[in-house]
């Protein structure tokens, strides 16, 4: 594993007293972020594919590390705590896409569990947009945004059981349009199994 320089070593045993100020550990704890964020958003791209998400769940790890800027500097290995806190971000990010679209199998091998949510993941957006504008906006509210059923029903002047209906249907559409657009085949549970590789 790629070593932190030597000045951040030096940086981080300077501030180690427990005398240190609030200034001195946010000093500290910023130097090591500027030496290291290009390395990690460029790592955060490699994985999911996407400039912008990559700069959101960047400015994420940046979020995580300000909040222990009061202890961040004695942390052992700076860099490794903050490679540890991009992937379980990005795991967090797969996590949504397969809850989301209840199309994982969890049951699957690692690595063609991982291929398929950064799949799903890189395609849902695109998906959701070749939606019908009704099926986007009960997806969006109602799955994305997790607003009450029963606000989104009031929202529309629709019964409960109405947009229920309608919600399945548009699941069921999102799913279908995720088969075809994503180029992903089902296993014998209808649960995806994997992306297949795209004709050279």
């Amino acid at each position: 594993m790629m070593k932190h320089p030597m000045w951040i070593k030096k940086m981080t045993l300077q501030v180690e007293s427990a005398t240190a100020s609030p200034e001195e550990l946010n000093a500290c704890m910023t130097g090591v972020w500027e030496s290291l964020k290009t390395e990690l958003y460029r790592f955060l791209l490699a994985q999911i594919g996407d400039r912008d998400r990559a700069e959101d769940l960047l400015q994420d790890v940046f979020l995580q590390a300000h909040a222990h800027a009061d202890s961040f500097c004695s942390i052992e290995n700076p860099r490794a705590w903050l490679y540890r806190t991009a992937r379980n971000r990005l795991i967090d990010t797969y996590r949504t896409a397969k809850d989301f679209t209840e199309l994982v199998d969890e049951t699957l091998q690692e690595a063609h569990h991982i291929d398929a949510l950064q799949t799903l993941s890189v395609c849902l957006p695109e998906t959701l947009q070749a939606l019908d504008a009704e099926e986007r906006f009960l997806l969006e509210e109602c799955d994305l945004r997790q607003r009450p059923q029963q606000e989104v029903a009031k929202e529309l002047m629709i019964s409960l059981t109405a947009l229920k209906s309608r919600l399945l249907r548009a699941r069921s559409r999102l799913k279908s349009k995720m088969m075809e657009l994503c180029d992903i085949e089902s296993n014998e549970a209808t649960s995806v199994c994997c992306h297949r590789n795209m004709p050279s």
